[in-house]
């Protein structure tokens, strides 16, 4: 019966032991790279915006509990270095908001050139105009109510 105890507590412990939830709440497609405490890169990951994803180590035992805290360092898709999160023990859950750095990426410029062509193609449906310019500067409109624009009735009752 120890001897199943002990079994089971080992493959738990293997598990369990170095996994790290990450979550992308940015808007942006960000990279999370784990690094032990002894500075080896343990993995890289792209994530997506909103995203959620557990890295685990694939090695098993004491080695992965003599390799905690963890960093996870995010970075963007040109590789701008988005947050660092460090200190992070294993089983825990990092959101990328919460990194330390500008934990902002460059829009793409396909997208902003895109989208600017499209804002520059399409126009406003209210365009304003002028009903009196050709008047003098200073006048209130035609001397003729009837031919001002708007509401033929306003104005103070009769």
């Amino acid at each position: 019966m120890k001897t199943l105890f002990a079994l089971a507590l080992t493959a738990i412990s293997t598990l369990f032991g170095g996994s790290v939830r990450i979550f992308n709440d940015s808007p942006y497609l960000l990279k999370a790279e784990v690094i032990a405490s002894d500075g080896g890169s343990k993995g890289k990951m792209s994530i997506n915006p909103q995203q959620q994803i557990t890295w685990q180590d694939s090695s098993s035992g004491t080695n992965v509990w003599s390799q905690t805290p963890y960093t996870v360092i995010f970075t963007c898709k040109d590789g701008k270095q988005f947050g660092v999160l460090s200190g992070v023990q294993q089983g825990a859950t990092v959101t990328a908001l919460s990194s330390s750095g500008d934990r902002y990426c460059q829009p793409d410029k396909k997208k902003d050139d895109k989208s600017n062509s499209q804002n520059q193609q399409q126009t406003s449906p209210f365009t304003p105009t002028n009903p009196f310019e050709d008047q003098a500067p200073g006048s209130v409109g035609p001397p003729d109510p009837s031919q001002a624009p708007g509401d033929p009735i306003w104005g103070p009752p009769s």
